[in-house]
Protein backbone atom coordinates (compact mmCIF):
# COMPACT_ATOMS: atom_id res chain seq x y z
CA UNK A 1 0.00 0.00 0.00
CA UNK A 2 1.50 3.47 -0.66
CA UNK A 3 0.65 5.67 1.82
CA UNK A 4 1.20 9.63 1.02
CA UNK A 5 1.10 12.14 4.49
CA UNK A 6 2.43 15.47 5.29
CA UNK A 7 5.25 13.70 6.45
CA UNK A 8 6.14 11.58 3.26
CA UNK A 9 5.31 9.26 1.20
CA UNK A 10 5.65 5.79 2.33
CA UNK A 11 4.98 2.15 0.94
CA UNK A 12 3.74 -0.32 3.01
CA UNK A 13 4.13 -4.07 2.31
CA UNK A 14 3.69 -7.72 4.33
CA UNK A 15 7.16 -8.79 5.68
CA UNK A 16 8.61 -11.69 3.76
CA UNK A 17 9.70 -13.38 6.90
CA UNK A 18 7.47 -12.40 9.57
CA UNK A 19 3.80 -12.66 9.31
CA UNK A 20 2.95 -10.35 11.90
CA UNK A 21 5.14 -7.73 10.95
CA UNK A 22 5.37 -5.26 8.02
CA UNK A 23 8.26 -3.22 6.35
CA UNK A 24 7.40 0.24 6.01
CA UNK A 25 9.77 2.07 3.22
CA UNK A 26 10.11 5.57 2.29
CA UNK A 27 12.22 7.24 0.10
CA UNK A 28 13.53 9.56 2.44
CA UNK A 29 14.03 9.07 6.18
CA UNK A 30 11.86 11.79 7.04
CA UNK A 31 8.55 9.86 7.70
CA UNK A 32 9.48 7.50 9.10
CA UNK A 33 11.81 9.19 11.56
CA UNK A 34 9.03 11.55 12.44
CA UNK A 35 6.33 8.71 12.79
CA UNK A 36 8.22 6.16 14.27
CA UNK A 37 10.59 7.72 16.20
CA UNK A 38 11.99 4.83 18.46
CA UNK A 39 12.54 2.46 15.36
CA UNK A 40 16.00 1.99 13.60
CA UNK A 41 16.14 2.64 10.09
CA UNK A 42 17.63 0.18 8.08
CA UNK A 43 19.99 1.63 4.62
CA UNK A 44 19.90 -0.61 1.99
CA UNK A 45 21.70 0.66 -0.63
CA UNK A 46 20.81 -0.95 -3.76
CA UNK A 47 17.42 -1.05 -2.93
CA UNK A 48 14.57 1.03 -4.36
CA UNK A 49 13.22 2.16 -1.36
CA UNK A 50 16.78 3.00 0.57
CA UNK A 51 14.98 3.64 3.97
CA UNK A 52 12.70 1.18 6.11
CA UNK A 53 11.74 -0.45 9.17
CA UNK A 54 10.24 -3.65 9.89
CA UNK A 55 8.21 -3.24 12.47
CA UNK A 56 4.71 -4.99 14.52
CA UNK A 57 1.69 -4.65 12.68
CA UNK A 58 0.28 -3.76 16.31
CA UNK A 59 2.60 -0.50 16.31
CA UNK A 60 1.87 0.75 12.53
CA UNK A 61 -1.92 0.97 12.62
CA UNK A 62 -2.76 3.29 15.77
CA UNK A 63 0.25 6.05 13.82
CA UNK A 64 -1.93 5.24 10.95
CA UNK A 65 -4.93 5.95 12.65
CA UNK A 66 -3.58 9.06 14.30
CA UNK A 67 -2.28 10.56 10.51
CA UNK A 68 -5.68 9.69 9.37
CA UNK A 69 -7.42 11.41 12.16
CA UNK A 70 -5.62 14.57 12.42
CA UNK A 71 -6.34 15.43 8.47
CA UNK A 72 -7.83 19.41 9.31
CA UNK A 73 -7.05 20.45 5.62
CA UNK A 74 -9.11 20.96 2.32
CA UNK A 75 -6.38 20.16 0.09
CA UNK A 76 -4.04 17.88 0.69
CA UNK A 77 -1.03 19.41 -2.04
CA UNK A 78 -1.66 22.68 -0.56
CA UNK A 79 -0.47 21.53 2.78
CA UNK A 80 2.60 19.97 1.64
CA UNK A 81 3.85 23.59 -0.27
CA UNK A 82 6.36 24.40 2.15
CA UNK A 83 8.54 21.47 0.67
CA UNK A 84 8.90 22.41 -3.03
CA UNK A 85 10.09 19.33 -3.94
CA UNK A 86 7.35 16.70 -1.98
CA UNK A 87 5.02 19.27 -3.06
CA UNK A 88 6.11 19.02 -6.94
CA UNK A 89 5.79 15.59 -6.88
CA UNK A 90 2.70 14.93 -5.34
CA UNK A 91 1.36 17.65 -8.13
CA UNK A 92 2.95 14.93 -11.17
CA UNK A 93 1.69 12.75 -9.13
CA UNK A 94 -2.10 14.33 -9.10
CA UNK A 95 -1.62 14.87 -12.85
CA UNK A 96 -1.34 11.06 -13.28
CA UNK A 97 -3.52 10.42 -11.59
CA UNK A 98 -6.43 12.88 -13.43
CA UNK A 99 -4.98 11.45 -16.74
CA UNK A 100 -6.22 8.03 -15.54
CA UNK A 101 -9.13 8.84 -14.54
CA UNK A 102 -9.78 11.19 -17.35
CA UNK A 103 -9.28 7.74 -19.86
CA UNK A 104 -11.00 5.73 -18.03
CA UNK A 105 -13.82 8.29 -18.38
CA UNK A 106 -13.43 8.32 -21.68
CA UNK A 107 -14.11 4.50 -22.63
CA UNK A 108 -10.53 3.62 -21.88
Amino acid sequence: MWAFTTHGFLSIVQHNAMPDHFQVKARVPDPLEKLWPDHKIEVIDWADYRYRITIEKSEVLPVLLEVIASVDYTSFKDVCSSDADYHWALSKIWMEMYRYQSKLEAGG
